[in-house]
């Protein structure tokens, strides 16, 4: 397996291409057909290619500061990981997941992510917190600002890769949610 870390910027139009077929695969149900974002466009990706060029993974990363209870807080949030739907199961999330903490390591207190397969994400060492969020609210649909939302947010996965510990209570995105 082939990892590519790149930014949309630099995504040639067959890559372009690509990836919005992946996204669409994977998330069929809610992911625009026309963009290859749901609310924001991902500071980075990295995509896992086999040996014969095909894509068949994504992650798009968030690189950004938080506030945790008041503490600043510096957070590497994980974007609509997926895996072709042809090439599940053989651990090619894992091996996205894996690349993400590689990349983290050492500049990132945690990694975050809103999980649809907590399973997933529990075998790679996260684990679910319950924290009141604070963020601003995006329409996906229209790409306008909403509001400010706060509230408990179902899915909320951390992982600790740096010397904090996690702590429950207020959690401030300073920003939109994944």
């Amino acid at each position: 397996m082939k990892l590519i870390k790149t930014y949309d910027v630099e995504l040639s139009e067959e890559w372009s291409t690509l990836l919005q077929e992946l996204l669409v695969a994977s998330f069929p149900e809610v992911y625009p057909k026309d963009r290859l974002f749901f609310k924001q466009i991902p500071q980075s990706r990295v995509l896992a290619f086999t040996p014969d060029n095909q894509l068949v993974g994504q992650v798009g990363l968030d690189y950004r500061m938080m506030n945790l209870n008041g503490t600043p807080i510096r957070v590497m949030g994980i974007i609509d990981l997926c895996v072709s739907p042809a090439a599940r199961s053989q651990g090619i999330a894992s091996l996205l997941i894996s690349e993400v903490e590689r990349m983290a390591k050492e500049r990132v207190d945690f990694v975050l992510l809103f999980a649809d397969h907590e399973e997933l994400y529990r075998k790679n060492g996260f684990k679910t917190v319950s924290n009141t969020c604070t963020w601003l609210k995006i329409n996906h649909e229209t790409l306008t600002t909403v509001g400010v939302g706060t509230q408990k947010v179902e899915g909320l996965m951390i992982k600790e890769v740096g010397s904090r510990l996690w702590e429950e209570g207020e959690l401030d995105f300073l920003g939109y949610l994944y």
